[in-house]
């Protein structure tokens, strides 16, 4: 290919004009041809963004911010866009089969669940660990800590619905709070919201998005600016102040609350662990788990031992109880994590028998008044489990999981909304099964096994972890 010809596509391509076929004929050449991709290199950078107005055809690889001073530049600030000069390059990758990134495809975040976190992505729950522009993120309940490029750390307080309109300078909140720290390099970092756009100037901030448009902002440190593109001036909000306004209201102005945002992850400590890993014919009774205090058989009708790995309440009525390690300190808002496996039990055979038999696995809590909630499983209900509040006998509306019947399960307790969730899987990315609003505040200490009138559960592990939030949040009770 003629050196002008070379000149031609490469202006094509830096200013966005060029064609899908002119487009794989220069790829060829930098395939091959080390001298037009050290042309390139010279040109972009790993953390380069366009502004997203301007949006180059698909067909083209990553792109790239300039140099001001090289020669392509000159040539593209010969276009405009919108008013906005706009310049691009294309990146290519040192091997065999070289190949490009497309804009469409690069993550615009990256995504770092708390363990309590349900979220999906565009109405889709999954695990994935990067969003991309334009799709929405919904944060069911937990925290979601995002990486927006190399300046924004923002946390996302579950039930909340954002989305990123710009791979680093723009983020929508469609409803719930989020918490931002901007780095000196983010500023000018914007967010929308229903009531207009609240823009950085170098601070940490937190936006609350209420169900009916309503915004508010506290700013701990730094100032932003909000801009409502309704003929005002825009206000600017300074360190220690707050503002809130709807769509066409008045920006009432206040003192921020601090504890009214979730700003990192919760910390993680595991306060009982039993995978029941012993040998055959070791009783329960004072044996020590994995973590936590030794296990207490408060009653039984024959001893408790470990048989194959499980704890198997068969042969007999009996109430197990499992301490946890006793060194919860802070009075924070917590959230209990616990996960267990059933098993079929040894005694399978003689359920049609006993019409009144039941299984239950009891959540106690420091102090006199001791239950808080179970999780209860009745002949009446073919041995489903079902969330029962033991202050006033409440039940959930119950689910089609047997407890007699394989299933790794999770359930969640929140001290701030007293919401209780119940979770087929082993973690809270699985399905939600139930849920239930109990007494909030508590502090659990034990989990208790029992079973009676020819009930029977076997566990196979059982672990306890708490999450400790920094900030209390917003605690909002799901609807």
């Amino acid at each position: 290919m003629e050196e002008h010809e070379v000149n031609r596509l490469l202006n094509r391509l830096i200013d966005g004009s060029i064609s899908r076929e002119d487009f794989t004929r220069i790829q060829g050449v930098m395939r091959v041809n080390p001298e037009v991709r050290a042309e390139y290199y010279d040109l972009v950078g790993l953390d380069l963004m366009l502004f997203d107005r301007y949006e180059v055809p698909t067909h083209i690889s990553v792109q790239a911010k300039t140099m001001d001073d090289h020669w392509m530049v000159r040539q593209s600030k010969r276009r405009t866009v919108n008013g906005i000069v706009w310049a691009a390059a294309a990146c290519v990758l040192l091997s065999a089969g070289g190949f490009f990134y497309f804009r469409n495809t690069q993550p615009a975040a990256s995504l770092t669940a708390s363990v309590d976190c349900s979220y999906s992505i565009d109405g889709t729950p999954r695990s994935i660990t990067t969003l991309k522009k334009d799709e929405i993120l919904s944060v069911e309940n937990g925290v979601m800590s995002m990486s927006i490029g190399n300046h924004v750390e923002a946390c996302v307080e579950g039930p909340a619905k954002v989305r990123l309109i710009a791979h680093e300078g723009k983020m929508e909140i469609l409803q719930g709070s989020v918490f931002l720290q901007i780095l000196p390099g983010g500023k000018g970092f914007e967010v929308h919201t229903p009531g207009g756009i609240i823009r950085d100037i170098g601070t940490k901030f937190g936006v609350h998005v209420a169900s009916n448009g309503s915004v508010e902002t506290h700013v701990t440190a730094g100032t932003v600016e909000i801009d409502r593109d309704n003929g005002e001036q825009p206000r600017q909000i300074r360190a220690g102040e707050s503002a809130v306004w709807t769509r066409t209201g008045t920006i009432r102005g206040g003192r921020h609350a601090t504890d009214r945002f979730v700003q990192a992850l919760p910390w993680e400590d595991a306060v009982f662990a039993d995978d029941f890993d012993d040998r055959d014919g070791t009783l329960l009774d004072k044996k020590t788990p994995d973590t936590g205090l030794p296990w207490v058989a408060e009653a039984e009708m024959n001893p408790t031992t470990v048989v194959n790995g499980k704890l198997d309440t068969s042969t007999g009525w009996r109430t197990l109880k499992a301490p946890f390690r006793d060194d919860q300190q802070s009075n924070r808002r917590k959230v209990y994590v616990v996960n267990f496996a059933t098993r079929v039990p040894a005694n399978i055979w003689d359920k049609a028998g006993y019409l009144d038999a039941a299984e239950r696995i009891t959540f106690q809590r420091k102090g006199a008044d001791g239950l808080l909630f179970s999780l209860v499983a009745r002949a009446s209900r073919n041995h489903h489990w079902q969330i029962k509040s033991e202050a006033d006998a409440v039940h959930s509306r119950g689910t089609r999981t047997s407890a007699l019947q394989p299933h790794d399960l999770t359930v969640t307790y929140d001290s701030g909304t007293g919401e209780v969730r119940f979770y087929e899987g082993s973690s809270t990315e699985g399905t939600l099964l139930d849920r239930l609003t109990v007494e909030a505040g508590a502090v659990l200490d034990s989990v208790v096994i029992s079973n009676d009138e020819g009930g029977d559960v076997a566990l196979e592990d059982l672990t306890v972890r708490i999450l400790t939030y920094p900030q209390n949040g917003e605690r909002q009770k799901s609807r």
